[in-house]
C-alpha cells in the first residue's frame, strides 16, 4: 500500500527526502514519514513422509490451477504458526513441523510470501469450503502441475533440492 494521504490525519503528504531512503511521503502536521505497507503472508509446501507434495485448487479466483496453501499471518503469529494454522484450516492435516525455505515479494498484490516446509503425516484431507480440491504429488510432478515460474514452483524446487543434497 502506497500513502498519498496520512492515515492518522488525512493531510496530503508531500515528498521529503529520508536519509538513505529516498523520497518518502512525509505528514508536515504529524512530522513524520509514511513507508510503503505490504502484507505478509505463508506460503507451504505441504510435504509427508512419502515426499509427496500436497496441492490444492482453490474454489475462488483461478480455479483451474493447482497451488500451495497459502494465508496472511495474523498479528501475534510466527510464520511457523501462521504456516501450520493455514494447512489445518485448509486441509484438516496437522503440521508435525514447520521450517522456513525462502521468501519472495509478490508485486502484484503487495505481498511478502515466506516459503514454508509444512511436514504432515499423509491422511485424508478434510477441505475448508475456500477449496474445490487437495492431491497428493511427487515432487516432480508438482513442479510440472503448478504454474511456470510461480513462486510456489519456486519453492517446491528448493526444497526437492535441498532433499536430494
Amino acid at each position: 500500500m502506497r500513502f498519498d494521504y496520512c492515515p492518522k490525519c488525512g493531510g496530503k503528504l508531500v515528498l521529503r527526502q529520508i536519509g538513505d531512503e529516498g523520497e518518502i511521503p512525509y505528514c508536515e502536521v504529524c512530522q513524520r514519514p509514511w513507508f510503503d505497507m505490504f502484507s505478509t503472508c505463508v506460503l507451504s509446501v505441504v510435504a509427508d513422509e512419502d515426499n509427496e507434495v500436497l496441492l490444492i485448487r482453490q474454489s475462488y479466483g483461478d480455479t483451474a490451477r493447482f497451488v500451495g496453501v497459502a494465508g496472511f499471518m495474523k498479528v501475534g503469529e510466527t510464520p511457523e504458526e501462521a504456516a501450520a494454522r493455514e494447512v489445518r484450516e485448509e486441509t484438516g492435516l496437522t503440521a508435525e513441523s514447520v521450517k522456513y525455505i525462502d521468501s519472495c515479494f509478490y508485486d502484484g498484490r503487495d505481498q511478502l510470501m515466506l516459503g514454508m516446509l509444512a511436514r504432515v503425516k499423509k491422511a485424508e484431507c478434510h477441505i475448508s469450503g475456500e477449496l474445490l480440491e487437495a492431491k497428493w504429488f511427487s515432487f516432480d510432478e508438482a513442479v510440472k502441475t503448478v504454474r511456470e515460474g510461480s513462486i510456489i514452483q519456486r519453492f517446491i524446487k528448493s526444497v526437492r533440492k535441498e532433499m536430494k543434497k
